[in-house]
């Protein structure tokens, strides 16, 4: 989801950078996180505050980017027969908890889109094939794309 500039209460050209904000939801989707020995105990207070958003893979984090705007998300569902269309009360759910640890002057979602991805189930973090000379598929960073798929995509194109 988006909220437009005018959420921080700024004029064009006054916009301050703002630190990218993420809550507790997300120490427990990444696994990264895994290696910090309280995860077990912030996981079962979630599991009693939060179920709803545990059971949807809902993490709230927002970001700016540099017209101000603010991206908001997200949510991760699983299975194999996944609806193309946004889920109205799982926004909400994101926007909610949000405005637990965030202020800004306006809430109006300027635009909203989710994607869908494939994601590994044997542990591999990518699906490289190449199909002839000319074409190469390269998919399955599921989750991580934002911190792998530089790396990956210079990896594949190194090997073209």
């Amino acid at each position: 989801m988006q909220i437009a500039n005018d959420a921080l209460g700024a004029a064009a050209g006054e916009l301050e950078d703002r630190p990218p904000l993420c809550a507790g939801l997300s120490f427990i989707h990444y696994k990264g996180f895994e290696v910090a020995d309280s995860l077990s105990k912030l996981r079962e207070v979630y599991q009693q505050q939060f179920p709803e958003l545990l059971e949807l893979g809902i993490h709230v984090m927002v970001s700016q980017n540099g017209l101000g705007e603010l991206t908001i998300g997200d949510s991760h569902e699983y299975g194999l027969n996944l609806s193309p269309f946004d889920q109205t009360h799982i926004n909400e759910l994101i926007i909610n908890f949000l405005k637990s640890f965030a202020q800004f002057k306006d809430w109006r979602i300027g635009s909203a889109w989710h994607g869908i991805y494939p994601k590994m189930t044997d542990g591999s973090i990518d699906f490289v094939r190449e199909i002839d000379q000319y074409v190469t598929i390269v998919n399955g960073v599921g989750g991580a794309g934002m911190t792998l798929s530089f790396g990956l995509g210079e990896e594949v194109v190194d090997q073209l």
